[in-house]
Order: C-alpha cells, then sequence, then structure tokens
C-alpha cells in the first residue's frame, strides 16, 4: 500500500452453476461470475456474467502465456 492511497481490492465469486440444454448432445454447464472492485483499472466497479467452464480453460491459458509480461 501507498500512503495517501486506498488499498484497490477485487472479489470474484464464481456461483450459480446451471446446466444448459440439458437432455440434448451440446448441453453444458455455465457459471455466475460477480466481480465487484474499487480499482481505478476497471470502468466499471461490479459487473456479473455467465459463462461456461471452457472459458475458463481459455483465460487461464491466456494469463499463463501472458504471465511475463505483467
Amino acid at each position: 500500500p501507498i500512503p495517501g492511497f486506498p488499498q484497490e481490492l477485487t472479489t470474484v465469486r464464481v456461483q450459480d452453476p446451471r446446466v444448459q440444454n440439458e437432455g440434448s448432445w451440446n448441453s453444458y454447464v455455465d457459471y455466475k461470475i460477480f466481480l465487484h472492485t474499487n480499482s481505478r483499472a476497471f470502468t466499471a466497479k461490479t459487473s456479473c456474467v455467465r459463462r461456461r467452464y471452457r472459458e475458463f480453460v481459455w483465460l487461464r491459458r491466456q494469463l499463463q502465456r501472458n504471465a511475463g509480461l505483467v
């Protein structure tokens, strides 16, 4: 923390799994992702979206690939 500047916090919750297209060959599970932050890097301080598991896999790979850049 820098004196005089508030500490930036980001909270992410993954919850509410739902089966979509249940009973068909192309069924899948998606999850509700809720984000709350006070970070100046985000214009929206709260957001909520639904995403599939495979999108988490994609995000993890992107973060790993770019980890050396951070």
